[in-house]
Parts: structure tokens; sequence; C-alpha cells
């Protein structure tokens, strides 16, 4: 087991390039401000298509946060997002539940390219 460095909510408040350019990072975790309405919104879209392509250039992994819909998870997996989290697949939730939780998220995603971040 080893240690990485993520940079959360990459694309909103402080968060800059010059962080992706300094820091040496494992993960940009995109901000579910922008996947809300990635199948409404075009630039939504085409922001979150730009950060996945720097992230793939970079090799950096991509986590898109704020995933609540079948739509927006397909979205997510046409672009090539490496992990997507929230709320679509589960909610917070105790420690002895994880265990359950995780053998039917195997069976409802049917071998999803994309991997959970619970």
């Amino acid at each position: 087991m080893g240690c990485g460095v993520s940079l959360d909510d990459f694309g909103t408040g402080y968060s800059s390039l010059s962080h992706v350019h300094r820091l040496p990072l494992d993960k940009i975790k995109i901000d579910r401000s922008f996947v809300s309405d990635i199948n409404d919104n075009p630039v939504s879209y085409k922001i979150i298509k730009s950060l996945t392509g720097l992230c793939d250039d970079m090799e950096i992994a991509c986590v898109v946060e704020g995933v609540e819909t079948r739509a927006q998870l397909d979205t997510l997996r046409r672009l090539g997002c490496d992990f997507i989290q929230g709320y679509y697949f589960a909610k917070p939730m105790t420690a002895g539940a994880i265990g359950d939780y995780l053998a039917k998220e195997r069976q409802r995603l049917d071998g999803a390219e994309a991997k959970v971040v619970a």
C-alpha cells in the first residue's frame, strides 16, 4: 500500500493548472458542478472532455465527482473517465454495510470500464 496525491474539486475555487504543473499528482478530481448539467450544457461537457484529455496526456488519473444519473454515467464513460463517484452508486454508509454494497455493485455494473470510487 502506498500514498498518492489527489487534487480535489479541480476546476473551482483556487484550483489552478499551476498545481498540475508543480505537484506530483496521481489523481485530479473534477468537481461535481460540471457534472450536474453535462448532458444539457455544452460548456460543461467540453470542460470535462478537456480535463479528461489533460489527465490522459499528463498520465494522471481522472476522478469525476457527483454522478447522480445513468445518463451522466454513460456520458462520462464515453469520455473515458478513469474513476467515477457519486450518489448514483451510493450515499455515505457505515463500514459494516460496505461489503454487501460492493457485492451488489459488481452485479449491477456488469463489468463497467470505469472504476467505482466510494
